[in-house]
């Protein structure tokens, strides 16, 4: 009895049969290399970012800096930092 299978088979699909395996075996080419590089400590894989602590300032700083850059007067920074201090306001 014949199966079907012989040496025409693939012959319908001759340069589709080519090209499929050709995908396939170029697609477990790219998946390794992927998993190979995705190691951690690989020479190709970069380091992870620290990420810095941001320094958060005060609202005491932010008045200093303020006067500092002249975007307040003098009796605006007395007024404000007595008021951040919960001293009473001087009339």
């Amino acid at each position: 009895m014949d199966s079907g299978i012989g040496p025409d088979f693939m012959i319908p699909f001759g340069i589709f049969g080519g090209l499929s395996l050709l995908l396939v075996v170029a697609g477990v080419v790219i998946l390794v290399i992927w998993a190979v590089r995705a190691l951690p400590g690989h020479p190709l894989m970069p380091a992870p970012t620290q990420l810095q602590p941001v320094a958060v300032e005060s609202p005491l700083d932010t008045l200093a800096r303020r006067f500092a850059l002249g975007e307040i007067t003098a009796e605006e920074f007395e007024r404000s930092r007595a008021l951040l201090r919960g001293e009473p306001p001087t009339p």
